[in-house]
């Protein structure tokens, strides 16, 4: 059959569409070392810029609160890829605050019971923590991970996509809350005694709900008393009555056990994350809850060991009260669609965003927090236990900090044929973002002296 001149053309013009649409948008992935980029040397600038606080006046002090956020109002549900409204409450979603001062560093630690702390929400504490009379670099932020929470809070077309469309009144209540809590906890500060431990889980019952859980214990003179906790390597979901109730989950869950046990407020943080195990890895797809009452007997069994190690554990005062924020200047956006290929930078910022990215650490007497900006994978955690770091302070490493670069992976992943992550979910900025944030954090960690 004899194709036409006009036939022609017409694929000849739609062709060169295609060709141009693919030019506009696609690129090839940079697998250049970091060590040569500009990004790198300008991050590493920033740390010739920290400057080192001054002496303490006093012991720590140190005040707690928390503030209900649930709204009255329905939103979408977070991790739910229909978006669908929440209906009814299982159990409510908190905001927690921790203010420590030793008279010349007041310091903040901020949780909330969403699958992230948002990006949204931690812009506008930067604009408004300042009036509470908080530097931001001593704002330590962080999430329970919890997958059944309230949604609404995401402005980039990706985030929509998981946990429903933008709601600025989300976005405010959950600011005001959050402020709220900050203000109550810095107004209740008293000195503090403080005591670490954890428990490793990795060679114990079968299923654990956490490999490491780490406890920082709070205790003011009265005996008033506070738990800082953070697992590694865990479960962060639950099944829970009906699929479209809200819920905090398993750190719900751990949270409610430990102050009825304990007597302590708790305020709980996620730490490294496990990969997630699929079809890939020879498993079958991993399910990201079990049942409320699996999850319950598990949490109760590990309380029976928790709760008198807890309750005996040495105290001591303490004035070491340093915190540090190092922004990371970031490579351009690499979201991967193949081995070879990834979405130019202007289209993988208008899919997922342009948000800021930082790096926080906290040292609370020989307790060294650092806060990651996305989902610190606990295939990391090996490499960096053998750092001096780890050597020489009680590390927690926790996720979500307010920023959200994705996945941080051991960087092998990125070329693996076969990987637990998805390539939409790897880090966004490249085959080398595991080692130049693992480079940065020490760094940065180097600073709290």
């Amino acid at each position: 059959m004899k194709i036409s001149s006009r036939t022609r053309i017409i694929a000849f013009v739609l062709l060169l569409i295609i060709i141009n649409v693919l030019a506009f948008s696609i690129t090839l992935v940079d697998k250049g070392s970091y060590k040569n980029t500009l990004y790198y040397r300008f991050t590493r600038q920033r740390f010739a810029w920290i400057v080192s606080d001054l002496p303490p006046k006093y012991a720590i002090k140190a005040g707690w609160a928390k503030v209900n956020v649930t709204p009255n109002f329905k939103t979408p549900m977070a991790n739910d890829k229909s978006a669908q409204r929440w209906t009814t409450v299982h159990d409510s979603i908190y905001t927690r605050a921790v203010v420590l001062d030793n008279g010349t560093t007041l310091a903040a630690i901020i949780t909330i019971d969403l699958l992230i702390m948002p990006p949204s929400v931690a812009l506008e504490l930067q604009k408004r923590l300042p009036t509470l009379g908080f530097n931001w670099k001593n704002v330590y932020l962080g999430a329970t991970n919890s997958h059944h929470s309230l949604g609404g809070w995401a402005t980039d077309y990706m985030g929509k996509q998981t946990v429903g469309d933008y709601d600025e009144h989300v976005v405010s209540q959950l600011t005001e809350a959050i402020l709220k809590a900050v203000a109550l906890a810095k107004g209740n500060r008293a000195t503090t005694q403080i005591g670490y431990t954890k428990m490793d889980f990795r060679d114990g019952e079968k299923s654990p709900p956490a490999e490491n859980i780490h406890f920082l214990k709070l205790q003011k003179l009265t005996g008033e008393s506070a738990l800082i906790c953070s697992s590694e390597g865990g479960q962060t979901g639950i099944n829970v009555s009906t699929p479209s109730s809200l819920s905090r989950d398993y750190a719900g869950l751990l949270t409610d056990r430990l102050e009825q046990r304990t007597k302590s407020f708790t305020l709980f943080m996620v730490g490294a994350i496990e990969p997630p195990k699929g079809e890939k890895q020879g498993n079958k797809p991993a399910q990201d809850s079990k049942p409320a009452n699996d999850t319950a007997k598990q949490i109760d069994g590990l309380l029976a060991s928790i709760t008198p190690l807890l309750a005996n554990l040495p105290l001591h005062t303490d004035s070491t009260l340093i915190a540090q924020t190092t922004p990371l200047i970031q490579n351009d956006p690499q979201v991967r669609i193949s081995q070879k290929w990834r979405l130019k930078p202007w289209l993988a910022k208008a899919l997922y965003g342009d948000y800021p990215a930082e790096l926080k650490a906290l040292r609370i007497g020989k307790t060294v927090f650092i806060g990651y900006p996305g989902a610190f994978s606990s295939l990391l955690l090996p490499s960096l236990s053998k750092t001096k770091i780890a050597e020489r302070n009680n590390l927690i490493i926790t996720s979500f900090n307010g920023g959200n670069i994705g996945q941080i992976v051991p960087d092998t992943y990125y070329y693996a044929a076969q990987s637990p992550y998805q390539i939409r979910d790897i880090n966004r900025f490249g085959p080398y973002t595991g080692a130049f944030v693992e480079d940065m954090a020490q760094s940065l960690v180097n600073s709290l002296k």
